[in-house]
């Protein structure tokens, strides 16, 4: 397919280049015509002048007809055409032709029309093309003039005329064509190379990406291509180690998401299918055993809805009722309502509302990733310790902090914080299920904002999610009520 491509483009480029070259070169070759056929009228008619006054000389000074025609035979045998004397009654008295073959004939001269060429005003010719025997030919004649030269003229028994043969006018020009060919040539051989090399930037990288669509489709999906220059050919070499990178990324999570429920799901799978042995085997009591069957489900339900919410924020077909909301009054809200859990950890719980800022956002899902901050903030902190909440204005929006005095986190731990299942300390977490943080991060995106943390030993740990006040662009976003 590619070879043909190739194949395909070059029989492309080779025919522009033959169709150009051919336009061009008939164009040039019709005016080329026209002027070298007018260049050759001028060469032969400019010599009927100084010809006829030479042999209108030799008249007056009375050299014999056989002397004159001599001089004139060595003068067209010269100039290669042919020439005549015609009296008044226009019939051929002299003509250096060996066979003079038009010696009594009466022809008819060229007049009436204008000059073909002046020098000077006083000499110009005629010219005329005839049939005479069958054969093609042109007659050029000195034309009318007036003043002293008209009179000798009209004394004179004679008038000259030039024969030459039309295609020795009209084919002058054909000399030429042998070198228009061979420049025609060369500037075809110079297309042809240019354009192999020009088929050859363009193909080379769709050969790449054709041999490295075929690796990733063999399940080597770390593929990468060469970027040549910025033009479109580049810019889709560009496209496609992109794309090549978001599938490897996304085969990557997918593989990790497996293996990381998995791994989530095996341990209260485990505990199910122990105790429904043991009560299958009439071990221990059935009312305990029943019951913690029955936590170890609910822990696996909660775990697959959490991870179908994530999956339908992340595909942007969550529902979301955006409306105004009052940032403030949902951060000071979140503290009586997770009171009780900071409580358990022993840890202070305080809101510091100060953005006086309403935003265009779901109040419900916002709601949701205060919350999860919160409960991440309060497993962390030390006991004894307080998890501030604060709220201020940015431009564009509004920024909310969630700060703990808890242990500084590691750059590898703040590089995968907000990835699923990801967990620092499992001691600390106990069996939380390790999506909170990465829901929090899809739901503020969802909203068109961003979300950050910083944590250093001195200042403690601070997750922050930035709100716009115009709210979520995305199209999955449906007003309140619909």
């Amino acid at each position: 397919m590619l070879a043909s491509f190739r194949a395909r483009l070059i029989v492309g480029f080779a025919l522009v280049i033959a169709l150009a070259l051919f336009l061009s070169a008939s164009g040039f070759v019709l005016l080329l015509r026209q002027e070298q056929n007018q260049a050759a009228e001028q060469r032969i008619g400019l010599l009927v002048g100084p010809i006829s006054e030479g042999t209108r000389n030799l008249q007056q000074a009375g050299w014999p007809p056989e002397v004159i025609r001599a001089q004139l035979v060595e003068v067209a045998d010269h100039y290669q055409f042919r020439v005549l004397l015609v009296d008044p009654q226009q019939r051929v008295v002299m003509d250096t032709a060996r066979d003079q073959g038009f010696l009594g004939q009466t022809i008819d001269l060229p007049g009436g029309a204008p000059p073909q060429n002046e020098v000077g005003g006083m000499e110009s010719f005629r010219s005329q093309r005839v049939t005479r025997d069958g054969r093609d030919l042109y007659f050029f004649t000195q034309a009318e003039v007036t003043g002293i030269a008209a009179a000798a003229q009209t004394r004179m028994p004679t008038r000259l005329v030039i024969v030459v043969p039309a295609a020795d006018v009209n084919q002058s020009w054909a000399r030429l064509l042998p070198r228009l060919g061979l420049a025609g040539l060369g500037a075809g051989t110079v297309a042809v190379i240019f354009s192999l090399i020009l088929a050859s930037r363009i193909t080379t990288p769709i050969a790449e990406m054709t041999r490295a669509s075929q690796a990733m489709a063999r399940g080597d999906l770390e593929q990468r291509i060469e970027v040549h220059g910025g033009d479109e050919v580049g810019r889709l070499a560009s496209a496609f180690n992109q794309m090549s990178a978001q599938i490897s990324r996304s085969n990557k999570a997918m593989r990790d998401l497996l293996a990381d429920v998995s791994h989530e799901l095996k341990t209260p799978l485990t505990s199910i299918q122990g105790f429904s042995q043991a009560l299958a085997e009439g071990v221990g009591q059935p009312g305990e055993a029943g019951a913690l069957i029955h936590e170890e489900a609910e822990r696996m339900r909660v775990l697959v809805d959490d991870l179908i919410y994530l999956g339908e924020i992340e595909s942007g077909t969550v529902r979301m009722e955006i409306e105004d909301v009052a940032v403030d009054d949902l951060v000071a809200a979140t503290v009586p309502r997770l009171r009780h859990q900071a409580d358990e950890f022993g840890v202070g719980l305080r809101a510091r509302p100060q953005s006086g800022a309403v935003v265009r956002a779901d109040g419900r899902r916002i709601e949701q990733v205060l919350a999860n901050l919160v409960d991440n903030a309060v497993r962390f902190a030390r006991r004894g310790s307080a998890v501030t909440i604060t709220s201020k204005a940015v431009a564009g929006g509004v920024l909310v902090d969630v700060h703990n005095e808890g242990d500084p986190l590691p750059e590898d731990v703040r590089a995968r914080v907000f990835d699923r299942f990801y967990q620092a300390d499992t001691a600390r977490t106990g069996r939380h299920r390790g999506l909170g943080l990465a829901i929090v991060q899809e739901l503020v995106q969802a909203h068109g904002g961003s979300v950050a943390v910083e944590s250093t030993e001195e200042s403690g740990t601070t997750f922050s999610f930035f709100l716009p006040s115009g709210g979520p662009t995305k199209p999955t976003s449906v007003p309140p009520g619909r």
